[in-house]
């Protein structure tokens, strides 16, 4: 009888114990899951290999999520909600920032004009969107009940939060989100007009110049790829006339940082330089020796104040997407829709029209290669298919058709006889901000892409001294 009790009674207590672990999990699962596993989905799925989805370390937003499901247990859900919300905004500027490559004080001046694009053009900014929206109101929902959850263990949840923002930190650390809060404006400025020779060699014996900036090209890591892309520049008939080398260069921040770059030598946050312009910007000194300048670019002018600052920094005229597209008869493109990269030559090549004994300086930013790209809009074939085909990735190969097609409209460009043989320079702005890891990985993390067309006539020491290498 006594061991028979004795059994009885370690039943119970194991059922106890059983008892005691499910009401515990039960207790704490709207705890942990509005606190840590709901808000941080995203970051979740990036540390698996169910999609392929890439995102920068986020160590500051996992904890304060936290701290927001752990002040839930004491106070009214009037005030959860404002500081979940306030959680959640600095997530996303901090996030996207550096997905983008952008201090977040220029993310946010960059939001003024997220009305400009087609933002639910795109699917994949639908699904973010949604996602991040249902995600919100899951977690609201989970820390909405004080009562339940002031039974809940706080430093269960504080645990679990430290050792996932230790996994998510090791685990999506990258050396394509290296670039900082700063965005490297304590780095010395190399631009590809300067390493190539380009800037040095713009307006000598009055030769026409082209520079053309190109969205999102960043260097690929692959020799065989960026040989594909590249591919117009080596027709023989060009290289009878055309000297041409390639390299690369580190880039910092977005679009604007790139023409900053490329154009006025400087880091400096675009709105800053044009309030303290000093003429020093490449279409100013060339303006100054009598070229007649123009920037041309598919999107509307308005977009990051471009219809303003170009004329401050020393372009004579602008052409922005409606006017071309109304010359083309054709849009492209899916958030960012404007006017096609590939139509352009002949427009290119016809502003500013020719004048008697005055040369020009043609700058053309690219449009159609934005993140998200279209399918199917380039003319180039790759057959991307949905692996990506030789790139290894579809995004990147799409993206690759469009830089292609851009090189084929600059090939156009070096022998259109109305431009007398130009200087030419290709170059990105930055690299792509895939949200794919696979994605992001084909290209040289902080490095951009340049091509330089130099007329026949250097000698080969001088390309030599100028450090000067072939097409790659």
């Amino acid at each position: 009888m006594d061991m028979h009790l004795a059994g009885r009674l370690d039943g119970a207590e194991r059922g106890d114990v059983v008892t005691g672990v499910i009401g515990f999990v039960r207790t704490n699962i709207r705890l942990i899951a509005g606190g840590l596993l709901i808000p941080n989905l995203l970051t979740l799925l990036s540390l698996t290999s169910v999609v392929d989805i890439g995102l920068p370390p986020r160590t500051e937003s996992i904890l304060l999520y936290a701290c927001v499901a752990m002040l839930a247990r004491q106070v009214r859900f009037a005030i959860v909600v404002p500081l979940f919300l306030a959680v959640l905004a600095f997530d996303l500027v901090r996030t996207l920032a550096l997905m983008f490559g952008m201090a977040p004080s220029e993310f946010l001046a960059a939001v003024e004009h997220a009305q400009r694009i087609e933002l639910f053009a795109a699917p994949l900014y639908v699904v973010l969107v949604a996602t991040i929206a249902a995600t919100t109101i899951a977690s609201l929902v989970c820390l909405s009940s004080r009562a339940a959850l002031a039974a809940a263990s706080a430093p269960a949840l504080f645990g679990l939060t430290l050792a996932f923002a230790a996994v998510d930190f090791v685990g999506n650390l990258s050396p394509h989100y290296h670039l900082g809060w700063m965005i490297g404006h304590s780095e010395p400025v190399r631009s590809a007009a300067e390493v190539s020779g380009f800037a040095a060699a713009a307006g000598e014996g009055e030769r026409d110049v082209v520079l053309v900036m190109v969205e999102s090209f960043g260097y690929l890591r692959d020799p065989a790829a960026r040989a594909r892309v590249a591919a117009p520049l080596r027709d023989p008939a060009l290289a009878r006339d055309y000297a041409v080398t390639s390299g690369h260069t580190m880039y910092y921040g977005s679009t604007t940082s790139g023409e900053m770059r490329e154009l006025c030598g400087t880091r400096m946050y675009y709105r800053d330089y044009v309030a303290q312009d000093d003429d020093r910007c490449l279409p100013d000194r060339l303006a100054r020796r009598g070229y007649r300048t123009v920037a041309v670019h598919g999107f509307v002018g308005s977009m990051f104040e471009r219809q303003q600052w170009y004329p401050t920094i020393g372009f004579g005229q602008s052409v922005f997407g409606a006017e071309l597209i109304k010359a083309t008869g054709r849009t492209c493109g899916e958030s960012f829709r404007g006017a096609c990269d590939a139509d352009l030559a002949a427009l290119l090549a016809a502003s500013p029209p020719a004048e008697a004994g005055r040369p020009r300086f043609v700058y053309w930013l690219t449009l159609n290669s934005h993140v998200p790209v279209a399918p199917d809009q380039a003319r180039t074939n790759f057959r991307c298919g949905h692996d990506g085909g030789a790139f290894g990735h579809a995004d990147v190969c799409r993206m690759a058709e469009l830089w292609h097609d851009v090189f084929n409209v600059v090939a156009q460009l070096a022998r259109d006889p109305s431009l007398r043989k130009p200087e030419i320079l290709v170059v990105g702005d930055h690299a792509p901000p895939l949200w794919s890891k696979h994605g992001r990985a084909q290209f040289e993390p902080g490095q951009v892409a340049w091509y330089r067309l130099q007329p026949r006539g250097l000698s080969e020491p001088r390309m030599r001294e100028a450090g000067l290498g072939a097409v790659q």
